[in-house]
């Protein structure tokens, strides 16, 4: 029994146009971001889920309340659909930025990404789901759902949605 899978990155943040690293910081949704946010409703609202599984930080949450206002749903906050952990650079310039051993690898994100995709298999079989996530989070599911590397999947653009069947 397949179930779908409709990924979404939040919308822009203020340290997103700052160039700054967030990680698993809070992340505040900067105007334009609360837009596009706005932009996700009509969308969704012409779709079906069963259930909405979203990442605890706060700009996922605050996207998805943007983009949900208005839609009945259930709503689930994930911790599996955090953004990676980016240790002492969370709060700096990512530009010239050198990752370091307090960052959490791509090996263990894979992993999260893997435990996510099973927990979605177990749970919520040929049901539709929409899962709120941050772009680098994403782009390892993606490579997992279609055996690539991360490198070989696109960037999400703020709120795109994408469709998977697993």
């Amino acid at each position: 029994m397949s179930t779908t899978l409709y990924l979404v990155r939040h919308g822009e943040t203020i340290e997103n146009s700052k160039g700054l690293f967030q990680g698993q910081t809070p992340g505040h949704l900067s105007e334009k971001g609360k837009e596009e946010a706005l932009s996700l409703r009509p969308r969704l609202a012409n779709m079906t889920f069963d259930v909405v599984l979203c990442s605890d930080l706060k700009r996922c949450l605050d996207t998805a309340e943007i983009a949900l206002d208005g839609i009945e749903c259930t709503f689930i906050k994930e911790p599996l659909l955090r953004e990676r952990d980016l240790g002492n650079l969370a709060g700096t310039p990512i530009k010239g930025a050198v990752l370091n051993e307090t960052v959490e690898t791509e090996e263990s994100m894979t992993q999260r990404a893997q435990a996510f995709l099973e927990k979605v298999r177990k749970e919520y079989p040929g049901k539709r789901v929409l899962a709120f996530s941050h772009g680098f989070f994403c782009r390892i599911m993606q490579a997992g759902l279609e055996g690539v590397t991360h490198r070989d999947v696109t960037l999400m653009g703020n709120c795109e949605i994408r469709e998977f069947t697993i």
